[in-house]
């Protein structure tokens, strides 16, 4: 058994070796896996941090042009004002859509005249009441909503009785007008329950929650709508794609707003065949009118006329710009007041700033200006 010892203890220094290597590349794998995983979170934060980085400076640059874009568009509606403060028209130079290439991207904007839309703040005003009589804004709105391209056209009784839901909303009286109106105890059976704003309207979206209103109904109406306005609408901008399609010798598009002008003891609106020959009358003068002689003379005089409340002049601008950096889309709305202070000095006002990614297509917004 002697002789035997020193055989065994070899062996057993040989294992207790064995065992202590594997013991140390445990150790080591485990040290390498903390390592691999300290570097890659390390590596994620780092990646995470410089991706933020880089968007935060993207969007402040890409603001920076936007800015940009809004400041050439004041320049552009003060210029001219200066240059003719009697007319707006959509072959003046503020009309032009802007597009222009940069080593960052692509910058785009273009003016809409929201006094070519009709405004939902005017239709609380006026007459309107339950005798049925109604303010010209409101039987505007009224033949609107029979001129729209739906897949079920609303008649004059359902315009009526939508259009009294959407007057109810605006007014502050707390009486439902009949036949279609809604009051608080309307929106109060609601799930949820709510009440009607019983004053100015803060956006078109409004309409969503108006008695008797479609998702359908809303996307046809929001083009021809606005909250902003004077109480005038620019008749040289009304339906501004026909003036954009009749500068170019681009098929025209069917005109909805000047089917609103009709006479003003019809609640009908227009033709498409007669509000051609309105738009075709205003194309005549160059596509710029400065007064109302059209209507008393020529084809035109045959009837009335619907025509308080229109002007040919503009204080109220839609300002929509977009910068486009390879795939990703930066982008501004501004609304713009330009008027003529008390001594005749130009001023103008920006009234709303908002800006947003990839909310909307410039073809939304430009589509009707000249290329």
């Amino acid at each position: 058994m002697s002789s035997n010892y020193p055989e065994r203890s070899l062996q057993v220094r040989l294992l207790e070796r064995h065992q202590q290597r594997g013991a140390t590349l445990v150790v080591a794998l485990v040290v390498v896996l903390l390592v691999v995983m300290l570097a890659t979170r390390l590596g994620g934060t780092y990646l995470v941090l410089f991706r933020t980085v880089e968007n935060q400076t993207a969007v402040q640059q890409a603001r920076v042009y936007l800015r940009g874009a809004e400041v050439v568009a004041k320049e552009a509606l003060l210029r001219d004002l200066q240059a003719d403060s009697e007319v707006d028209s959509m072959l003046e130079f503020w009309a032009q859509p802007l597009a222009i290439p940069l080593p960052e991207g692509i910058l785009s904007a273009c003016l809409v005249d929201l006094q070519s839309r009709l405004n939902l703040n005017d239709l609380g005003t006026g007459a309107g009441e339950n005798n049925g009589e109604y303010s010209p804004a409101q039987k505007r709105f009224i033949r609107l909503l029979q001129a729209l391209d739906l897949e079920e056209p609303l008649d004059s009784l359902a315009a009526v009785a939508l259009a009294h839901a959407v007057f109810d909303w605006r007014d502050t009286d707390y009486a439902p007008r009949y036949p279609g109106g809604a009051e608080e105890l309307e929106y109060l059976r609601q799930t949820p329950p709510y009440r009607p704003a019983n004053q100015a309207f803060a956006s078109v979206t409004e309409l969503n929650l108006i008695k008797g209103m479609t998702p359908e109904l809303v996307v046809a109406l929001t083009p021809h709508l606005s909250v902003w306005g004077n109480g005038n609408i620019n008749l040289n901008t009304l339906d501004a794609a026909l003036t954009a399609s009749a500068a170019t010798g681009a098929e025209a598009p069917q005109p909805m707003l000047l089917r609103t002008l009709n006479n003003p003891d019809s609640l009908q609106p227009l033709t498409p065949e007669a509000a051609a020959l309105l738009a075709q009358a205003r194309s005549a003068q160059g596509g710029v009118l400065r007064n109302l002689d059209m209507f008393a003379n020529g084809p035109l005089a045959a009837q009335q006329w619907e025509l308080e409340g229109v002007g040919f002049t503009t204080e109220y601008f839609l300002l929509t710009a977009d910068m486009q950096v390879q795939a990703r889309h930066y982008q501004l709305q501004s609304v713009l007041r330009r008027v003529l202070d008390a001594v005749g000095v130009p001023q103008l006002t920006v009234l709303s700033r908002h800006y947003g990614s990839a909310v909307f297509t410039m073809d939304d917004y430009c589509a009707a200006a000249l290329p």
